[in-house]
């Protein structure tokens, strides 16, 4: 049995335009924390597994966006960064994941 699971995007811009371009058609522009939480509330009310949202909007909205994601598996959340680069001093979750997994600090 197959389940077809919708990918969205929130983000700036930039970062809405490369995946609509890719095919991604659930994408929505957000700049201010408002527009973010709308349309990540909206996201999860439709057929979405994995939810794709650049960092620096995440980082506004963290609050709001650990209590939408509170006790559930899906839709995976997944913070990208957008064209201004990686954030200085933030961990990387995925790296956190890999340390706390394995014991050890991989470095690339």
């Amino acid at each position: 049995m197959s389940v077809d699971m919708e990918i969205g995007v929130v983000g700036d811009f930039d970062t809405v335009t490369g995946f609509r371009l890719a095919g991604v058609k659930e994408a929505y522009e957000a700049v201010e924390p408002g527009a973010a939480v709308k349309n990540l509330k909206k996201l999860m009310k439709e057929d979405v597994g994995l939810i794709i949202i650049t960092e620096r909007l995440a980082d506004q909205i963290r609050d709001e966006l650990d209590a939408l994601t509170a006790g559930k598996a899906l839709p995976l959340i997944v913070e990208i960064q957008d064209k201004g680069g990686p954030i200085e001093g933030k961990i990387d979750p995925i790296m956190a994941l890999i340390k706390k997994a394995v014991g050890v600090d991989i470095k690339f």
